[in-house]
């Protein structure tokens, strides 16, 4: 019954918002990764045990103090990465992996479940006990390695998005690491962490996104070129998405659709 359709679309509101701002405010794109204020309305802001926000409009609020940072930690993107009931690690390490970074892990081998039964079944293993083990096999090793510690990262945040940094009467485990063996922990330490490391994976794939966006359509092979020149011009002005946009509308790509739709 707390899951209404006012929560939801404030959730839905929340990113867009944060999203508009970073534009509004010719900010580079790393504010959507550790924006430290977001956007609630006084059902929101009581979802996530945050207290002095009356009524139903949305406004800007400050995130010191608050394990949230950025579009990570929002309701819409923890909801939409876990399983009704329970979080997943895997499918929130993959978003972040394919939708965000643009750098999806390998597919995983026909026939295989995300838990043996016999595990899956077991109620004394934690999530990333499971997970833990289920890394153990050869053949799931290799995805797993790269997906799940960015999903252990956000695990102090529950399936709908509240903070919980207790579970099963235990603090929850959000350490994790890159591929490469850089550690962080927690959404905080996740997010410095991605535009330290993968700032360049980011910025490529918001070029894309917002290219296509733009153009109507999935991107081809012969668009890459555009991208190439989008990252070039978007990392030329401190990654600022306003020149990004700018950039998008000025690029032979987008004209040409714009003259092929007057026609």
């Amino acid at each position: 019954p707390w899951s209404t359709d006012s929560l939801i679309a404030a959730m839905k509101l929340e990113s867009a918002m944060l999203f508009n701002s970073v534009v509004s405010n010719d900010a580079p794109l790393d504010r959507l990764i550790d924006a430290d204020y977001t956007f609630v309305n006084e059902e929101l802001a009581g979802h996530y045990q945050m207290k002095g926000v009356i009524g139903p409009e949305m406004r800007q609020v400050s995130l010191l103090g608050s394990p949230r940072r950025g579009v990570l930690g929002h309701g819409s993107i923890l909801a939409v990465t876990s399983f009704p009931g329970r979080t997943s690690p895997v499918i929130r390490g993959n978003w972040i992996l394919t939708t965000l970074l643009g750098t999806p892990p390998p597919p995983p081998p026909p026939n295989v479940s995300e838990f043996d039964q016999s595990v899956a079944r077991d109620r004394d293993l934690t999530q990333r006990q499971k997970l833990e083990l289920h890394r153990q096999k050869p053949n799931c090793y290799t995805c797993h390695s790269q997906i799940d510690p960015l999903g252990f990262a956000l695990e102090e945040f529950e399936w709908f998005g509240r903070h919980r940094p207790i579970s099963r009467g235990a603090p929850v485990d959000s350490t994790g690491q890159l591929p490469g063996g850089v550690p962080f922990e927690g959404l905080s330490g996740l997010s410095e962490t991605l535009l330290r490391e993968r700032i360049d994976d980011l910025t490529t794939q918001l070029s894309r996104k917002m290219l296509s966006y733009a153009l109507g359509r999935q991107l081809e092979y012969y668009d890459e070129a555009t991208v190439g020149d989008l990252v070039k011009q978007l990392q030329a002005h401190e990654r600022r998405l306003p020149s990004l946009i700018h950039a998008i509308v000025q690029s032979d790509t987008f004209q040409m659709k714009q003259t092929r739709s007057s026609e």
